[in-house]
């Protein structure tokens, strides 16, 4: 079980495919809710999260048996979710009433909710874990929550349609993609403020990060590419052809690779980070989209 894993959710196959990334082998799949896309991982309480937009539910798979050891009911169709650093605390974006729920994760109860903008995608925890951002899919926004009170605290204007997101490596920059841009918003988490704006391919959907920062990868879901962006040139620096609408897209820093969820072609593609080439295909289950970072090491029991 030394991983890490990744955790591919299959909407239209309601599953979860496991892949062991130390020989890129699907060990699992898992049946989940009706329709899971978003994906959260806790790496303390060894769980992961998956938002089943059909099913309305919140699925909680046990990293060590990969099996769902809860579903949390929910009257909405959820698809972004992230997590507090302690693990604690579930955050889901009600997409159709623009606010983010509150999930308390040892009795799998709402606690509370936050008005946000207008729909609320991609979510992530700054890394200190004060901070909750919000890509605001509809207000063409990043909404800024901070946690402990449970308060919007600002809204920084990014390019259109926000919807993935992630912190960068270094924690240093959130980076935020714009679907109806063709764009990467990188945003100064010290001042919150955006710093660069950086043209991507078509139709872009999620980013991931190397660990120290310096790059980004950009699933293009409208020319089945991956964008490869040097932060601090503050360009595109490969393109790479992937398969079929690429969506959920994260970064293996034990192997240096990138993975990348095909929602066409029902699989996930495999980049070496260090060549920027794409060197083979997973088969998964039918409409792989992982929409969250989806990488996670479960612990040696």
């Amino acid at each position: 079980m030394a991983g890490p894993y990744a955790y591919i959710t299959n909407q239209g196959a309601d599953t979860v495919s496991v892949i062991d990334l130390a020989d890129d082998v699907v060990t699992a799949d898992i049946p989940v809710g009706k329709g899971p896309v978003g994906i959260a991982i806790d790496p303390v309480q060894q769980r992961v999260y998956v938002s089943n937009v059909d099913g309305r539910s919140v699925s909680v798979i046990d990293m060590q048996s990969n099996r769902v050891i809860h579903e949390i009911s929910l009257q909405i169709a959820p698809v972004g979710l992230a997590l507090s650093k302690t693990g604690g605390q579930l955050f889901v974006a009600d997409w159709f009433h623009d606010r983010v729920l509150l999930i308390d994760t040892e009795s799998y109860k709402q606690t509370g909710e936050i008005e946000i903008g207008e729909a609320p995608s991609g979510m992530d925890v700054s890394r200190e874990g004060a901070t909750l951002y919000v890509a605001n899919r509809d207000s063409d926004d990043v909404g800024v929550i901070d946690i402990r009170s449970r308060k919007l605290i600002s809204k920084i204007p990014v390019g259109k349609h926000p919807f993935g997101m992630t912190l960068s490596g270094d924690g240093r920059n959130l980076l935020v993609v714009n679907v109806e841009s063709n764009s990467l918003s990188v945003i100064d988490v010290r001042r919150d403020q955006v710093v660069a704006t950086i043209p991507v391919g078509e139709h872009p959907y999620c980013v991931a990060s190397s660990p120290d920062g310096r790059f980004a990868y950009v699933s293009n879901t409208g020319e089945d590419t991956v964008s490869v962006i040097d932060i601090r040139a503050g360009k595109v620096i490969a393109t790479i052809d992937v398969d079929g609408f690429p969506e959920g897209v994260s970064f293996d820093a034990r192997h240096q690779r990138v993975y990348v969820a095909s929602w066409m072609d029902n699989a996930v593609s495999v980049i070496d980070a260090k060549t920027n080439r794409k060197i083979k295909s997973i088969a998964t289950g039918s409409q792989s989209r992982s929409f969250g970072q989806f990488i996670g090491y479960p612990v040696q029991p």
